[in-house]
C-alpha cells in the first residue's frame, strides 16, 4: 500500500512539473513562438486557462496596455471553451500576418455558448511573433 501511495504520488510530480515548465513565463518556450501558428496556439490556450499574465508576453508591445484593459474588464467574466486555427496568411514581406480563429466561448452572467471567427493581426519581432489585435471584437470587450 505504501508503495502503491509513493507511486501515484511520483507519477502525479512529474507530470505537475511538466506542465509548469510548459506554461512557465514570462519567457516561452522558443519553438512555440517560431511561427504566427504556434504563436496563437499558445496565446489562445494560455487566455483558454486564464493565464492572462503569461499571454501578455505573445502581445505586441504597442498593445500590451489595451490587452491589460481588456484583462481588467474580462478576467472574470469571459470563459473561452474552445478555438480552432482555421487559416493563417502571411505578408509578402514575411513580417506580418493573420490568423483566422474560431473561438467558442460565454461571458458571465450568460452561459450561452458563442462562437466567433477573430481574425488577429501577428507581426514577427526579431525571431518572435506577437499579436497586435485592434482589441474591437466581441470577445475582447
Amino acid at each position: 500500500m505504501k508503495y502503491k501511495l509513493f507511486f501515484t504520488f511520483s507519477i502525479l510530480f512529474l507530470l505537475g512539473c511538466s506542465v509548469g515548465e510548459f506554461l512557465k513565463g514570462p519567457g516561452l518556450p522558443g519553438p512555440s513562438r517560431k511561427s504566427p501558428v504556434e504563436s496563437a496556439d499558445m496565446y489562445y490556450k494560455l487566455l483558454m486557462w486564464k493565464y492572462y499574465d503569461r499571454a501578455v508576453v505573445l502581445v505586441d508591445q504597442e498593445k500590451r496596455s489595451q490587452f491589460e484593459a481588456f484583462v481588467q474588464r474580462n478576467k472574470d467574466n469571459l470563459n473561452i471553451t474552445d478555438y480552432q486555427i482555421k487559416e493563417v496568411i502571411l505578408g509578402e514581406d514575411g513580417q506580418e500576418g493573420a490568423v483566422k480563429v474560431i473561438v467558442t466561448y460565454y461571458k458571465y452572467p450568460s452561459v450561452s455558448e458563442k462562437t466567433s471567427i477573430v481574425d488577429d493581426a501577428w507581426i514577427l519581432n526579431g525571431k518572435n511573433w506577437y499579436i497586435s489585435p485592434d482589441f474591437e471584437h466581441e470577445i475582447y470587450r
